[in-house]
């Protein structure tokens, strides 16, 4: 067996760099004679070396390669109509290569591999670079989001909800595998662009050093500043053995439910579901292990793992994991008697259950925001004690379930999810040392989802939801999913060289309308203690009607048109206008934007406003 061997990527780079414009030339043969043999050379004329092209090597500091000698003949008398063809007589315009006069003349336009494909390229949607053995492949991938958000409803205008255009994400990433059995990604987010301290109350001192603190010696940071953030995003490895067995480690989607399992460069809104993003998962990624796989003919999917729980970027800080399971089917994949798109139909569940230790947990439960980024609830409220934070605190519980029977250009998916979340409430400022309460928030969310191509390539950007496998391009003849040397199919992650790329790249419009539904309950004291005088117990109910289209230009570029009619039934300013005027009641603590004006601003609105309209565009690449 062959030993194989890792090119170092500094030496793949130096023959990547030194291979382009090199030149080999023979002496050239008369064209009217091609199988005559070489005439001797005209002793007046002595040989010379063919001129160098712009900033090439002199010829003796470049190994020349093994040429395939030309059958040896004898010499022939020297004759004027045998002369060397003047080298001004070829043609070369645009730095072109030397002619070829026959098979002794090679022009080298890439360094290739072993099987004949090249070391670097771009090849069903993916950057790459890879070693003449394949021992090693490296993919540049990222993603840009530019986005516009706009509002309307009542009191909207007299809030902070403006229209703005803004980079939702720049996301560089890089992916590769080792070995063809190490694969990973490293990805980091530069967006988004934002405001820090907007209204300027962020104190950064009290008094100068030695003075003593008034009210008018405070300091405060700058208002409107502008505010940049880079975090990372996906980093982990994954152990590839088989295709049911894999083992990833790192920070990564969670596994849970199918849109948290679907990259935001390819879910069909802009921002996933409330049931997912809001509810079911707010943390959407987590710091841990799972084991998953598939089996070869697609029929079932798993994968399970122990996280921090804590969310992206978040160390553990209780000692206590959480786990993370997902599993679907496709029940119609190997029916012969079912075509098309609807063999990708699946049923599926998902299954999260953790523990937040009240000694050392601190951090805030997740605010509950529209896929336009308003926050509809908080996990602070102005308490009779002062400003109270509602804290996740013992067991976090949650089971959902995820349908999708995509049927000729149409797609219908849908998602639900119940939780029981336990939670603790804590006076501003003693989070790590008191709590006043034990409770929990528990209820219900799900969506319903319609979508339909009216033309151009359905699912053009080759993913099917919920997958996240790492991206492999597949260097085989015939290849596939999981195997270097394989005859799977393929998923929307892999490449193999017996699909060629498209000439015209495929477009595609996609529609979409979506139902979603929040409904759950917050009740502070379930557990234990008394409820605060002035507490947020209650229902908390939002409805959301959602429109969409997507215009696919390639795989790569999209241009997205997002309508959202968020409801906000029964709600209420937490301070009635007026007497007699409206109040929230737990009822419903959700409150849209016009109940959050102070009194007097527009009261017409405070009192009466239930809903939102967010009007959002994004252009996106996706490499």
């Amino acid at each position: 067996m062959r030993k194989r061997s890792v090119t170092p990527p500094l030496l793949v780079s130096v023959l990547v760099v030194s291979s382009i414009g090199y030149v080999r030339s023979a002496r050239a043969q008369d064209p009217a004679v091609p199988d005559a043999p070489p005439a001797a050379p005209d002793p007046a004329v002595p040989d010379a070396p063919p001129p160098l092209l712009p900033g090439a090597s002199a010829p003796e500091a470049v190994p020349p390669l093994p040429l395939t000698p030309a059958p040896a003949a004898p010499t022939a008398p020297a004759s004027p109509e045998a002369a060397p063809v003047p080298a001004a007589a070829l043609d070369t315009s645009a730095f072109a290569l030397w002619p070829v006069v026959d098979d002794h003349v090679k022009v080298i336009d890439s360094p290739l591999a072993r099987d004949g494909h090249p070391l670097a390229g771009f090849h069903n949607g993916l950057f790459y670079m890879r070693d003449p053995d394949d021992n090693f492949h490296l993919f540049i991938q990222g993603r840009m989001q530019l986005d516009f958000y706009g509002y309307a409803g009542p009191g909207v205008g007299d809030t902070n909800l403006k229209p703005t255009l803004f980079v939702r994400r720049i996301r560089p990433e890089v992916t590769g595998d080792v070995l063809g059995h190490f694969l990973f990604m490293i990805a980091g987010d530069f967006g988004a662009t934002g405001l820090d301290n907007p209204k300027g109350t962020n104190q950064v001192s009290a008094s100068s050093p030695g003075a003593a603190p008034s009210a008018s010696t405070a300091r405060f940071a700058a208002a409107d500043a502008t505010k940049f953030s880079a975090a990372a995003t996906d980093a982990f490895i994954n152990y590839r053995n088989t295709s049911v067995f894999n083992v990833q480690v790192g920070q990564f989607d969670a596994p849970f439910m199918l849109e948290n399992r679907t990259s935001d460069k390819y879910i069909p809104f802009m921002e996933r579901s409330l049931a997912v993003r809001a509810v079911g998962i707010p943390t959407n990624k987590e710091i841990g292990g799972m084991f998953w796989g598939e089996t070869p003919n697609r029929l079932w999917y798993y994968s399970i793992g122990l996280f921090n729980g804590d969310g992206q970027n978040r160390p553990n800080v209780d000692s206590r994991g959480d786990l993370y399971a997902r599993t679907f089917v496709h029940p119609l994949t190997n029916n012969p008697n079912v075509k098309g798109a609807l063999k990708d139909a699946q049923i599926g569940a998902s299954f999260h259950y953790g523990s937040r230790d009240p000694k050392w947990v601190t951090y805030d439960y997740p605010a509950m925001t529209t896929q336009g980024n308003y926050t509809f609830w908080n996990p602070s409220y102005s308490g009779a004690n002062g400003n109270t934070h509602v804290l996740p605190s013992g067991n976090q519980l949650g089971i959902a379930g995820e349908l999708r029977v995509p049927f000729d250009r149409f797609d219908l998916t849908g998602e639900v999810v119940w939780i029981n979340n336990h939670t603790r409430e804590a006076i501003e400022g003693y989070q790590a040392t008191n709590s006043e309460r034990f409770g929990a928030i528990k209820g219900v969310s799900y969506y319903a989802q319609i979508g339909y191509w009216p033309f151009g390539k359905r699912d053009v950007n080759g993913g099917l939801p919920g997958y996240e496998n790492p991206a492999q391009v597949n260097w085989a003849k015939t290849c596939g999913t999981w195997n270097r040397r394989c005859s799977d199919k393929p998923n929307s992650n892999s490449s193999n060289w017996s699909r060629p790329d498209p000439v015209v790249p495929d477009t595609a419009l996609q529609l979409l309308v979506k139902w979603e539904q929040v409904a759950l309950k917050y009740d502070s004291a379930s557990r234990g203690g008394t409820p605060d005088a002035k507490n947020i117990d209650g229902n908390i109910k939002v409805n959301a009607l959602s429109f969409g289209v997507n215009y696919w230009f390639t795989k790569h570029v999209r241009l997205s048109l997002n309508y959202v009619l968020d409801m906000f039934p029964d709600s209420a300013p937490t301070k009635a206008s007026a007497a007699g005027a409206p109040v929230q009641t737990s009822s419903n603590r959700a409150v849209a934007p016009g109940n959050t004006l102070a009194t007097g601003v527009n009261d017409g609105a405070r009192d009466n406003a239930h809903t939102l309209h967010e009007f959002l565009a994004r252009f996106a690449i996706a490499l």
